[in-house]
Formats: structure tokens, C-alpha cells, sequence
């Protein structure tokens, strides 16, 4: 990797980053206030879990990847906002354990909805190949 391929990467990279961001912003602020923060920002986890699968299975790599799964996706779904969301509770020991088993299941629904996601993304991969060229 040469310099101007890792300066285009890390454009790529910001440009992503910047529009997830502002989505996440969107996303918390207007859906937040009538959803509720919490169920916001662990939905929106688990949908760039699922997306995160999709382009991996697609085989991205370079700008392509940069953009849309370390930027974008990276910046809609921070882990740091679901982190601030379970620790946001009193520190009694229940609340501890419950913040522990939150993280524990957000982590297995998260891994869960990348391997749909990338599950979905090659078997409609699959199928579009078996669609006779006439048709497409």
C-alpha cells in the first residue's frame, strides 16, 4: 500500500465515518425521543451488525470497504453509545449484573446478525447466478 492509496483510504474512511455519524445523530434525536434511546441505538447496532455481514460477504476490500463498513457503519453504530447506555444505571450489584448481561447478549446478537447478514448476502448471491441470463 503505497501513500496516496492510504490517504485515499483514509478519506474514505472520514467521508463514511461523517455520514454514519450524522445518522446516528438523526437516528437517536428523532426515533430516540418516541422509541426511547436505548431500544434506538441497540437497533441501531444490530441493523449495521446485519449490514456489516452483507459487505463482507460481498468481498468488498480498498475504498469500498473503507467507506461503507469501517466509516459508515463504524460511526452508525458506536460501541461507546451502547456502553454509555448500560453503564448510565445506578451502581447497586443488580444493576452491575444486569449491565454484564446486557453486554453479553448485545455481543451474541450482534455476531448473530452479521453471520444473517452474511449469510443472506451469499445465498442471494447464489440465486442471482442461477437466474438465466434472459431474465437479468
Amino acid at each position: 500500500m503505497n501513500v496516496s492509496t492510504s490517504i485515499n483510504y483514509l478519506w474514505c474512511v472520514a467521508a463514511g465515518g461523517a455520514a454514519g455519524a450524522l445518522l446516528h445523530y438523526l437516528a437517536v434525536t428523532v426515533v430516540g425521543s418516541r422509541l426511547g434511546v436505548r431500544c434506538t441505538v441497540v437497533a441501531l447496532t444490530m441493523c449495521a451488525c446485519a449490514l456489516l455481514g452483507i459487505v463482507a460477504a460481498s468481498g468488498r476490500d480498498g475504498d469500498g470497504y473503507a467507506l461503507i463498513g469501517v466509516g459508515f457503519l463504524g460511526a452508525v453504530a458506536p460501541f461507546t453509545a451502547l456502553a454509555s447506555q448500560a453503564l448510565g444505571q445506578d451502581t447497586s450489584r443488580r444493576s452491575r449484573r444486569h449491565t454484564v448481561w446486557l453486554t453479553g447478549w448485545t455481543v451474541l446478537a450482534g455476531v448473530s446478525a452479521a453471520v444473517v447478514g452474511y449469510i443472506l448476502a451469499d445465498v442471494g448471491s447464489i440465486a442471482f447466478e442461477k437466474i438465466p441470463t434472459r431474465l437479468q
